[in-house]
């Protein structure tokens, strides 16, 4: 059965975005030259009206790494629910699926150069209500490509033991192989 969304007033809305807001501000000072990107008011007030949360809020990353080196992504999670949610992963992988709105198949846009990655180890993180955490997944980046600018993605999701999960949210990310 779909999990129903509460409702939210303007006043808990401006709560979350304020939030949000502190600690995007706190996360892009510790980027320290890394490429970094965060939601907008606007994105966070849109995220907030829709079933799927916990959501992404931020996200940085090496700009530049070359071959044979390691690549490595953090990204922020934000639950506005007033309830915790267990079992959340980050799945991470290199490929054109950004572009592509079905989750099903977002997911097999994969470059087969480059390794999958997850995090956290079984049982994923828990995310009490209001609370933000960050994930960071590395994977190597192989030898021998083409110079030029790949496509990450990451994926959070919450894992069902016994049925099918629950794809929440996911974000995109460009860096290069000089």
């Amino acid at each position: 059965m779909p999990r129903r969304k509460p409702s939210l007033t303007a006043a808990q809305i401006k709560q979350h975005i304020a939030a949000i807001k502190k600690e995007i501000e706190k996360q892009r000072r510790l980027a320290r030259g890394n490429a970094f990107t965060a939601v907008t008011p606007e994105e966070v007030e849109r995220k907030l009206r829709r079933v799927n949360s916990p959501f992404i809020d931020w996200q940085t990353w090496s700009g530049n790494v070359p071959g044979g080196g390691t690549q490595s992504y953090t990204v922020g999670v934000y639950n506005p629910d007033p309830v915790a949610v267990k079992n959340l992963f980050v799945h991470v992988w290199v490929g054109s699926g950004n572009v592509d709105p079905v989750a099903g198949t977002f997911l097999m846009n994969v470059d087969p150069r480059f390794p999958r990655a997850l995090m956290p180890a079984f049982d994923g993180f828990t995310l009490g209500p209001g609370a933000s955490t960050s994930v960071t997944v590395t994977f190597p980046v192989p030898t021998g490509l083409p110079t030029t600018n790949y496509p990450g993605n990451s994926c959070l999701w919450q894992a069902t033991w016994h049925d099918t999960g629950r794809y929440l949210d996911r974000g995109v990310f460009v860096f290069a192989v000089p």
